[in-house]
């Protein structure tokens, strides 16, 4: 969460040095942000329902993140929503993977910062057993007033949201659509200009004329 908050602070300082101003951002709106509530649904009901089955979590939670992902990916024409979709992603697969998001420890330590209990369906401490243990939470970013430890996906999720923003604020947030070119009929040939004879190809005439009879 802290390395998420920087890259926002540094995509609103770098907007505007850029000259860029944060009223831009609503130029261009995201669509289908409905997909935000869909998300939220789903954790809520994976929540819910973790009291009667505690694997509902663990699914809910990567189908949270995958849900946020593909809305993220339909707006991929702004600059740095592929990097958010590409990181969000990442976590939703070690999520679905391994029941729950692996921390390491050894990363706590060198943050310092508080080591992580495991909670079902949410934190599992990463060993040998752990499925794509380099996708967890094995970054440590020693932040001083919020030290943590961030997963590869976090990474990209806080690179693209500060490229968002900083492009956003700019007018540069959307790609240029790709030029379609269509493909042009064949007309009917043209007519030669009057006065002048249609150029045929050269006939030997030779070869025309027909074989001489044999003399009886």
């Amino acid at each position: 969460m802290v390395l998420v908050l920087l890259a926002l602070a540094v995509g609103v300082v770098a907007g505007y040095v850029s000259g860029g101003r944060l009223r831009h951002l609503r130029d261009a709106p995201p669509i289908r942000s409905r997909l935000i509530l869909t998300a939220l649904g789903l954790y809520v009901l994976g929540v819910a329902g973790s009291w009667a089955w505690q694997p509902l979590l663990a699914g809910s939670t990567a189908a949270f993140w995958a849900v946020l992902a593909f809305y993220a990916w339909l707006n991929r024409r702004r600059h740095g929503a592929r990097l958010i979709a590409f990181g969000l992603g990442l976590n939703a697969l070690v999520i679905l993977l391994n029941g729950a998001m692996p921390i390491s420890t050894t990363a706590q330590a060198r943050a310092g910062a508080q080591l992580t209990e495991p909670t079902s369906g949410r934190v599992t401490i990463a060993d040998d057993s752990t499925t794509l243990p380099w996708l967890g939470k094995n970054i440590p970013v020693a932040f001083p007033p919020s030290p943590e430890v961030v997963s590869p996906g976090d990474v990209a999720v806080a690179a693209g949201a500060a490229t968002v923003l900083a492009t956003g604020m700019v007018r540069r947030m959307i790609s240029p659509a790709r030029p379609v070119r269509a493909a042009v009929p064949a007309g009917p040939e043209e007519p030669a200009p009057p006065g002048r004879a249609r150029m045929e190809p050269d006939v030997d005439v030779e070869s025309e004329q027909p074989p001489p009879r044999a003399v009886v």
